[in-house]
């Protein structure tokens, strides 16, 4: 089986390592603006079907079926990094690769497209992927990291990270998610230098929504529809995913999360709570400060200081009329709302995000964390140490894996 090829990539969080196999999951879903695609020659393509996904020696993608300006043409697919990763890997000089008649390439070139070529010289058209991908690496990359979490036991690197020291651990993982934190606030306040508090509440809001797989249309529907738009009671959930025609991605999706139904349950929370954002403010401004307290300070204790279930609550009636689940309202408040109350001024809200209950996340989070000795029932699972694991997966243990 070919080696996984590894790419580290600067985020909007920080680096993370990316995967060449998430590329070659991204080409076999066809998770990518497909309207208008065109080669680097010009070439109009279309996707009949994507191939069968190769896991041994060759192309990555066997018996791919195309379309190129109007002709049918059937042949395999290699995914790469970048174009120069052809002439890198030897495929010019490998009879294997002379059926590739698409090289698929994250990376545009800087400069014009170098010419890559099979032994039987002939030259495969390219497809840059990067610009027609619908959300961020990151997102993707994040996906590919919560999926790896279901296997942790095979990961060699989480076993180095179990061979620390408990001190060690907990100062990976609360460094990691401090720097989330800046990360996240650094964002945030982007954000608000763009947006007035209302329309970044709005925004964030409606991202939040979208669940990991739609944040990008519904993050559209929120620039293209002020909040004033949904104050006149004039949209429907219909109208407004009919707008976005196939940019959603509904295959595997859980009917409970359709983007139709986020649509209609935001819509309501405008119709009952037309002023929600301001609700927030306020409830944000009332919150205990937290600015005297320490890093290592447990989460429970935290959290009974503050009273943060009854904190939690007093923002699920007032703000949402209880009208969004807990786990998806946490997930909400860590996410968006902390951070930007924090570049807003209303709230010190570091230790806030640190300690909170954590939104969702996946079964093999929480186990890792329980093996990791991170967490127990004196130091329930927090926001923060979800946050620090989840960098900790996206770096594939860089932190550890040099000592």
């Amino acid at each position: 089986m070919p080696v996984d090829q590894l790419q580290e990539i600067q985020g909007l969080y920080g680096p993370f390592t990316l995967s060449e196999r998430v590329i070659q999951k991204i080409w076999l879903r066809q998770d990518f603006s497909k309207d208008a695609l065109r080669t680097t020659s010009g070439k109009v393509l279309e996707v009949k079907d994507p191939g069968r996904w190769n896991l041994q020696e060759g192309p990555d993608f066997k018996e791919a079926r195309l379309v190129l300006d109007g002709e049918e043409v059937q042949g395999d697919v290699e995914i790469h990094f970048n174009v120069a990763d052809w002439e890198l890997h030897d495929h010019q000089n490998n009879p294997n690769f002379d059926r590739v008649v698409l090289h698929v390439v994250l990376h545009p070139s800087r400069n014009d497209t170098p010419i890559v070529r099979t032994t039987r010289r002939d030259i495969p058209e390219t497809l840059y992927l990067l610009p027609i991908l619908e959300e961020d690496l990151e997102t993707y990359a994040s996906e590919e990291a919560l999926l790896a979490l279901e296997q942790v036991d095979d990961l060699e690197w989480v076993a180095r990270f179990l061979e620390h020291p408990l001190a060690e651990r907990l100062q990976v993982i609360r460094e990691q998610a401090e720097l989330r934190w800046a990360q996240k606030l650094h964002y945030a306040s982007k954000r608000l230098s763009g947006s007035d508090w209302t329309e970044a509440c709005h925004q964030f809001c409606l991202e939040v929504l979208g669940y990991a797989r739609n944040r990008a249309p519904m993050s559209r529907i929120a620039l293209e529809h002020p909040l004033s738009d949904f104050q006149q009671n004039a949209l429907t959930a219909e109208e407004l995913f009919a707008e976005q025609g196939s940019a959603w991605r509904l295959s595997g999706l859980r009917p409970a999360n359709h983007p139709r139904l986020r649509l209609a349950q935001y819509l309501e929370i405008v119709k009952q709570r037309p002023d929600w954002p301001d609700r927030l403010a306020w409830a944000f401004k009332a919150f205990p400060s937290a600015a005297n307290e320490i890093c290592d300070s447990s989460a429970s204790a935290f959290r009974k200081r503050v009273g943060l279930n009854q904190l939690q609550e007093g923002i699920s009636g007032a703000v949402f009329n209880d009208s969004i689940s807990n786990r998806r309202l946490n997930t909400m408040i860590c996410d968006a709302f902390l951070p930007l109350a924090t570049a807003a001024g209303l709230i010190e809200g570091k230790f806030y995000w640190m300690h909170w209950s954590p939104g969702d996340a996946p079964d093999g989070l929480r186990r890792f964390l329980k093996h990791a000795q991170i967490t127990d029932r004196t130091h329930p699972q927090s926001n923060g140490s979800n946050q620090g694991a989840l960098a900790l997966f996206l770096s594939r243990g860089r932190h550890m894996m040099k000592n």
